[in-house]
């Protein structure tokens, strides 16, 4: 147990950041700040990056950035391989991590990640400039593991405002050195070592605000060993939604063109603002259930997951109707007539999210705390599955559309197979309380749809659509399920007092 000071000078974590179970009162307070505290950073985030990019576009060209994208995606797989998902299974248990096990899993870390950056160092020569940046820009691993037990522990403890600081303080490093140093004429290679700067910077706050600051590594074969099972689980999870993605980017030119490619690429991005919730949401739900069920308290589990759905249901439905009505006229109106077959994409992958969104934010969470990670990896297999055999041969006749189709076909499977491996579980269903919402968002969708359809296509009518379908979805549940809807105020309100009040004693 890490609950005084350990040999060797280590400190040890306190109650309040992961060295034991939260109150419930304590608990319920930090998920609903939680959820506040990691959409608000997503928002800085995407704002940052959204200001910094335009900056950087503008001094460097297009191969570049196809340079540092491919640098990107090696990072994205050293960063799959590397972690493990070892830390998952430390943050799920009802016991605290010791400090010895903190030491061996960042030894194990950095021995990992030190070994793939040797590896690309010695296959960079044959690559040439695109060898050598992504080998820059895989030496910030290293940096990344040393964060890992901080991260554990502030997870355990769901304290997400110190997460929060060092997540968007590392992006304003990023772009501030990126900006500076390719304006300096150093090109590709300033924006492959802002990659560096960053991790180094996030390094150095979370030695400041870590309860345990850096951990001295030291390997142990027997503390790692016993995380193995879990983690290998709980990764081979997130490598399925690696390939999903990643797969598709690279099959649609294949299929089709790069042009639907860059249709599916502008549509995605304009999904950003729904999957900052669900990510919120996400990331939550996992040390929320870990907590409850460590203090026994299955009883009140069931409840608390079907609560979840229809809350998650009507929050995001405010933001997906919006999306789906005003598409017509909000694509081409804010990016231009080219985008134009870019919108017809976006009401079914809102519907994808509607569905996804809802039933996965409740489940995963529930199910890796409950230690059924296996569930999670089947739906997130099938789900892929289904994706890429739905869209792909759907590309030639309907172009960027198939993938929407695609993407709610997965989204019904993993839907259906997260929320029979739940019922196994509480004997919840979850599908119930997301009818309703459903239903009217699709009726709301379709009536702003219509809006901004007949108003012309362009910014106004996409306007005036996209606030038809909100006032037509809460009307609509004001009349057939109110509660639902009075729930999610009153729980989004209760997220804002909780972030807004000062941090409990003891906490950073």
């Amino acid at each position: 147990m890490v609950d005084g000071p350990r040999a060797g000078g280590e400190p040890a974590a306190t109650p309040e950041h992961g060295g034991g179970l939260l109150g419930r009162d304590e608990l319920k307070h930090r998920a609903s700040a939680g959820i506040f505290i990691i959409a608000t950073r997503g928002l800085a985030i995407l704002a940052i990056g959204f200001g910094g990019t335009i900056v950087v576009a503008r001094l460097l060209t297009p191969h570049d950035f196809g340079v540092i994208a491919l640098g990107m995606v090696l990072v994205q797989v050293a960063a799959l391989l590397s972690d493990g998902d070892l830390g998952a299974a430390l943050i799920r248990r009802a016991e605290p991590p010791d400090i010895e096990e903190l030491q061996a899993l960042t030894a194990f870390q950095l021995a990992t990640t030190i070994g793939l950056v040797g590896l690309m160092v010695a296959v960079a020569p044959f690559l040439g400039e695109i060898g050598w940046v992504a080998a820059l820009m895989l030496s910030s691993m290293p940096f990344v593991a040393l964060q890992f037990p901080g991260r554990i522990l502030l997870e355990r403890s769901l304290s997400y405002r110190p997460l929060a600081v060092i997540e968007v303080a590392q992006v304003l490093t990023y772009y501030t050195w990126a900006i500076a140093f390719v304006l300096a004429g150093f090109g590709v290679w300033g924006l492959a070592s802002a990659t560096v700067a960053m991790r180094v910077a996030s390094v150095l706050m979370m030695a400041r605000l870590s309860p345990v600051g850096l951990v001295r590594p030291r390997f142990s074969w027997g503390h790692i060993r016993p995380l193995m099972g879990f983690g290998v689980r709980f990764q081979a999870a997130s490598a399925t939604w690696l390939i999903r993605d990643q797969g598709l980017n690279a099959l649609i030119p294949v299929v089709a063109s790069v042009a639907t490619l860059g249709l599916w690429t502008l549509a995605r991005r304009l999904l950003e603002v729904p999957l900052l919730l669900f990510e919120s949401l996400w990331r939550v739900s996992f040390p929320t259930m870990s907590q409850l069920l460590a203090a026994k308290e299955r009883a009140s589990v069931g409840a608390i997951l079907e609560r979840s759905v229809g809350m998650t249901a009507v929050g995001s439905g405010v933001i997906l109707t919006a999306l789906a009505g005003g598409a017509v006229g909000l694509v081409p109106g804010l990016f231009g007539e080219q985008w134009a077959a870019a919108s017809g994409v976006v009401p079914l992958a809102c519907l994808a999210l509607g569905i996804r969104g809802a039933v996965s934010t409740a489940s995963m969470g529930y199910l890796y705390a409950a230690g059924d990670a296996s569930a999670v990896l089947r739906a997130s297999t099938f789900e892929a599955a289904v994706l890429l055999g739905v869209a792909l041969p759907l590309l030639p006749a309907l172009g960027v559309t198939a993938v929407g189709v695609g993407w709610i076909a997965a989204a019904v499977v993993e839907a259906s197979i997260l929320a029979s491996a739940t019922h196994r579980w509480t004997s919840v269903r979850l599908l119930r309380p997301l009818a309703v919402p459903l239903i009217v968002g699709i009726a709301a969708g379709s009536l702003g749809w219509l809006v901004a359809d007949a108003g012309g296509r362009d910014l106004v009518s996409g306007a005036a659509g996209a606030a038809t379908s909100v006032v037509c979805f809460q009307a609509g549940l004001l009349l057939l399920d109110r509660r639902v809807l009075f729930d999610t105020v009153r729980f989004a309100a209760a997220s804002v007092r909780a972030a807004s009040r000062s941090t409990p004693a003891g906490t950073v």
